[in-house]
Order: structure tokens, then sequence, then C-alpha cells
């Protein structure tokens, strides 16, 4: 396991990000807080409260939190590639992308879930189950540890990839599953 910044995107297998849907996400939440931040505004210079100046303030700060969300997400690179010798898997980064690179040695299986939330909700993932050597190389590294310990908690697994919206895991999982070497084991779990 060796840490990178960036994950290539010259490899077999490329999953990219969406970037238009990514900011669709965020685009109503960042226009929310920018026109609360300006209504607060106008009350400041009306009314010259202080409770409009701390909403105002905080509703600028929500704007810079998105937009930063809106950063890491979109334009921090694929979050997986892959080619007959290793796996790049992002994991995570607020302030700078961090992702691992892994020699298909160091996995033991790649498994696609479905989670099921409240509300008859559910979300796809993929996971990548890891070698003891492997999961505490992953762990020892501050930047990584956090993440890596709340996904474990959660998904199971170190290292996991929510599905997006028009990119469906599943042809995914085929990819990787011929790219990878026989050992490999390669699941789907309801």
């Amino acid at each position: 396991m060796r840490r990178t910044a960036r994950l290539p995107e010259d490899t077999k297998l490329v999953l990219p990000v969406r970037t238009g849907q990514t900011v669709r996400e965020h685009a109503l939440t960042i226009a929310i807080f920018a026109l609360t931040a300006a209504l607060a505004g106008v009350g400041v210079a009306t009314t010259g409260s202080v409770v409009w100046l701390v909403v105002g303030s905080l509703c600028l700060a929500g704007v810079v939190l998105e937009v930063q969300l809106v950063r890491a997400q979109a334009w921090f690179g694929p979050l997986l590639a892959a080619d007959s010798d290793h796996v790049w898997v992002r994991a995570g980064g607020f302030l700078a992308p961090r992702s691992v690179r892994l020699d298909w040695a160091e996995v033991t299986s790649v498994t696609l879930h479905r989670w099921r939330g409240r509300r008859k909700e559910t979300a796809r993932y993929l996971s990548f189950d890891l070698t003891d050597e492997a999961t505490a190389g992953l762990t020892a590294d501050p930047r990584l540890a956090s993440r890596a310990g709340r996904l474990t908690r959660v998904f199971g697994s170190p290292l996991s990839i929510a599905e997006q919206k028009g990119l469906l895991l599943d042809s995914v999982l085929r990819e990787l599953r011929d790219l990878a070497p026989d050992g490999i084991l390669f699941a789907e779990k309801e």
C-alpha cells in the first residue's frame, strides 16, 4: 500500500467523478446560504442588529464549506483506477486529495453491497477488503486512519466507493474481475 496524491487517468479502468452531478447536488444549498447571507446583510444595514451579523457570518461560512465540498468531490480526479498490476482508490481528502495505490496481492476481496436505509432508501457501494499488512499500513497513516476507521465501522471495509447516478458499479465490478489475478474473491451482497 502506497499513498498517492491523485489517481492515474490513463489506466485500463478509470471510474471518473460526475462533476456536473456533484455541482447540481450542492447548488441549491449554496444558493440558499448565499441568499440568506445577502438578506442578513440587508438586515444588518437596516437594523444594525448583531443577530443579523451572526446569521450572515454563519451563512458565509456555509457557502465556503459547500464550495470546498464540491471542490473535494468533483476536482480531485477519478474515484478508482485499475490495471493488471495495481488498483488505485481515492481515500478521501478535504483540502487535498488522498488516494492509495494497492498491489492486487494486497486485496483479498472486492464486494458490491446494497445498503438499505430508512424510508426504503438504498445505496450501492463497492468495498475492498485488504490483507492485514495493507490494512495496518492504511491505518498507520494519520491522514488516512480516521476515514478508514469510520468506513470499517459503517461498511466493514477500510476502502469503499459509492455508486453515482448514471454510473453503475456492476460493470466496474466485471472490469475489475477481468483485471485482477486469480485468488481474489468478487461478490455481490444485498
